[in-house]
């Protein structure tokens, strides 16, 4: 057996069975400032000191199998995002919210779960939706002046190389917030794989075209309310999406 042929096989390895928990968390207070990966690993640890059956992924690099449904960026707080967690054996929801719970840090929660069966799609693939909440004063005014612009150009920083992007198209629909608070607003935009905008491109846009003080945007509190799936307006919440 030639050397390639028997690395090959060493790496070929036979499909594991998921028991997947479909499950909704809260980040707040400190833990709105870590970084995605960071995230990524509260989770991890808390599931290790819970003693969760995880399933890991195979290869040289073994790894926990969590799949977020959209990244969280630095400073954004979240009062409804999802994450699949892939478990070696079934599980019940609720013990998988209490044990995980008793391991997270403060600002970190899981608000419900679910069993799910082995998801032919990754979580990530079916987002195509965002609602968020903005908190500074301005704000209303600034984003209904913006909601009115034909282009929003925007400067991306991709693989080290600036580019051009307009994300007036990514801004679906604008509301009043929910509470009446004339220094918040609330809007839906496009998220997912397919087309996305980060809220700091949107608040750096305020300031561009909108008028808006720049540290003022700089320092907006954001809040992710819900991620969705399906074509807007018909959309559905992650937790309501039939699994196939």
């Amino acid at each position: 057996m030639l050397q390639s042929e028997r690395e090959k096989m060493m790496t070929m390895q036979p499909h594991q069975t998921a028991y997947v928990q479909r499950a909704s968390f809260v980040r707040e207070g400190a833990t709105t400032f870590l970084g995605h990966l960071d995230l990524m690993t509260c989770f991890e640890r808390a599931a290790r000191r819970a003693e969760l059956p995880i399933l890991y992924s195979q290869g040289y690099n073994p790894r926990p199998m969590m799949v977020f449904a959209l990244p969280l960026g630095v400073g954004i707080e979240t009062r409804c995002d999802y994450l699949d967690v892939s478990l070696n054996r079934p599980y019940d929801a609720d013990l998988f919210v209490k044990e995980l719970n008793d391991y997270l840090p403060d600002g970190l929660r899981i608000l419900k779960s679910k069993a799910i069966p082995e998801p032919k799609d990754s979580i990530m693939s079916i987002v195509t939706t965002a609602f968020y909440r903005f908190e500074v004063k301005g704000i209303r005014e600034a984003m209904k002046k913006a909601m009115g612009e034909e282009t929003l150009i925007v400067t991306k920083i991709a693989k080290g190389k600036e580019k051009q992007t307009d994300i007036r198209p990514l801004l679906i629909s604008l509301s009043q917030a929910s509470d009446g608070d004339p220094d918040s607003v609330e809007f839906y935009a496009f998220a997912g794989s397919e087309k996305n905008v980060r809220p700091d491109l949107i608040l750096g846009s305020l300031s561009r075209y909108c008028g808006m003080d720049p540290e003022k945007a700089e320092n907006a509190r954001v809040i992710r309310l819900g991620l969705f799936s399906g074509e807007y307006p018909r959309i559905v919440p992650i937790s309501d999406v039939e699994v196939r």
